[in-house]
C-alpha cells in the first residue's frame, strides 16, 4: 500500500483509497495483484510512469464528488475491496469506517440542513449489530444520494422497497424531527 501514498500521493485514510483501489481492481484492502494493476492502468489508457498515474489519479479524485457515476462505481467497489476473505458481508465497524471515508471529501458529502452521516451512524449505534450484506450497502448509497437533495424524505414510504434497517432509519429520524414532510399551509395562514 505504499505504492499508493509514496508513489501515487493518494491517502490511505479517505476516499482517495478506494478510487485508486477500485482502478486498480483490488481484491481487497492491502492487496493489489498485478493483473489488476496492469489491467487497470492499461484500460485507463495512462502512460507507464508513475507521474501519469498519479496524475490519472488526482483527476479521479478531484471528479469525485461532482460526478456520481464515478462515485457509485467507487463506492459499490469498496464493499467488495472492502470485505475479509471469503465473506458476502462487511462487518459493522468496516462498514462504518468506510462510509465516513467515501461521505466526505474527497468523496461525496452526505449533508445539507441535516448531517446524514452522523445521523446514520449514530443510529446503527444505537439499533443495529449485524454485518452489512451488498443489498444495504448499494441501498445506504442509494438512500444517501436521495436524502441528501430531499431532507424531507417525502421519498422515502413504508411500501416503499427499501431494506428495514432503512426504513427502521427513517422512524427513527422522524421520532427526531428530522426529515419530517414538509407541512402545507391550507388555510393560508
Amino acid at each position: 500500500m505504499s505504492y499508493l501514498g509514496e508513489k501515487l500521493n493518494v491517502s490511505l485514510e479517505n476516499a482517495e483509497l478506494f478510487v485508486v483501489l477500485e482502478l486498480v481492481q483490488a481484491p481487497s484492502v492491502g492487496e493489489i495483484t498485478r493483473a489488476g494493476y496492469v489491467d487497470g492502468w492499461k484500460i485507463s489508457g495512462v502512460g507507464v510512469s508513475h507521474q501519469d498515474h498519479a496524475s490519472y489519479a488526482r483527476k479521479l479524485i478531484s471528479m469525485l464528488s461532482v460526478d456520481s457515476a464515478l462515485f457509485k462505481k467507487v463506492y459499490r467497489y469498496a464493499f467488495v475491496a472492502g470485505r475479509e476473505k471469503d465473506q458476502k458481508s462487511l462487518g459493522l465497524e468496516n462498514a462504518l469506517i468506510y462510509w465516513s471515508m467515501l461521505f466526505s471529501a474527497p468523496g461525496m458529502a452526505w449533508k445539507g440542513k441535516h448531517d446524514w452521516l452522523e445521523l446514520w451512524k449514530t443510529f446503527l449505534g444505537e439499533k443495529w449489530t449485524r454485518s452489512v450484506n451488498r443489498d444495504m450497502w448499494n441501498m445506504v448509497l442509494e438512500f444517501a444520494l436521495k436524502s441528501a437533495s430531499d431532507e424531507s424524505l417525502s421519498f422515502w414510504s413504508e411500501d416503499g422497497a427499501w431494506p428495514s434497517v432503512i426504513d427502521d432509519f427513517v422512524q427513527w429520524c422522524r421520532q427526531r424531527g428530522v426529515g419530517k414532510p414538509e407541512t402545507m399551509d391550507v388555510d393560508g395562514q
